[in-house]
């Protein structure tokens, strides 16, 4: 762990949730901060733009995404509208959705792991059709971070690896190393070797890491 999670970072508070154009430099910060959790060699890489996250000799570099349904991710995204502006019409679209939504809290409509599966490969899929452009700009190797807000469902979890290697079998260009980050793990698919190893996060430490990218996204 090259990451340290200080008293500090662990008693953070935020009176108000985060803005809604502020989600994707959160993400960006969780993934980072998750990356460092489980291993030592991301210490020294810094949140960036195209691709989000690079080593300082810019030779390496992943791209962060978030892994959601579409119509969970348009629900969130109601919700933090609501919550940021009041606006009741943002609440009424999220429960119109199917979502139940209060002041500070949403339920999302159940789903099962084929609808996880299926957002993960429609998500996948279109990282993937990018990544020659990314290669062309000199960098050595490349990973993708997906990140998903909670738990995946038990199939999802143990097949979303598959779903990966089925998808890069036959692409031209493929990602190095692929990550799937969730509110008990980061699951880790190394190409070169075809294996996949699981980290487990501890549920404080998960917490901390949620303050510290809140913070780090509000005061880039």
């Amino acid at each position: 762990m090259s990451i340290v999670l200080t008293d500090e970072i662990r008693n953070m508070h935020f009176p108000k949730p985060l803005k809604a154009e502020e989600m994707k430099y959160y993400t960006e910060h969780f993934a980072l901060a998750v990356l460092r959790y489980c291993f030592d060699c991301y210490d020294s890489w810094q949140a960036a733009d195209a691709p989000d996250l690079q080593s300082e000799d810019g030779l390496a570099g992943i791209e962060v995404t978030e892994l959601a349904i579409s119509l969970n991710k348009a629900i969130v995204g109601d919700c933090l509208h609501f919550w940021e502006t009041g606006d009741v019409r943002y609440k009424n679209k999220a429960v119109y959705r199917g979502a139940r939504a209060g002041e500070e809290f949403y339920i999302l409509p159940s789903v099962d792991s084929n609808d996880e599966l299926a957002a993960l490969e429609t998500i996948f899929r279109k990282k993937l059709s990018k990544l020659s452009t990314y290669k062309k700009r000199g960098i050595n190797t490349f990973g993708l971070v997906m990140v998903m807000d909670g738990m995946p469902l038990p199939a999802t979890a143990e097949n979303w690896a598959e779903v990966v290697r089925v998808l890069q079998s036959d692409a031209e260009e493929k990602y190095d190393k692929v990550f799937f980050a969730y509110s008990s793990a980061l699951s880790y698919y190394n190409t070169a070797t075809d294996t996949t190893t699981n980290y487990a996060i501890d549920r404080d430490d998960y917490d901390a890491l949620e303050r510290y990218a809140r913070y780090m996204a509000e005061n880039k």
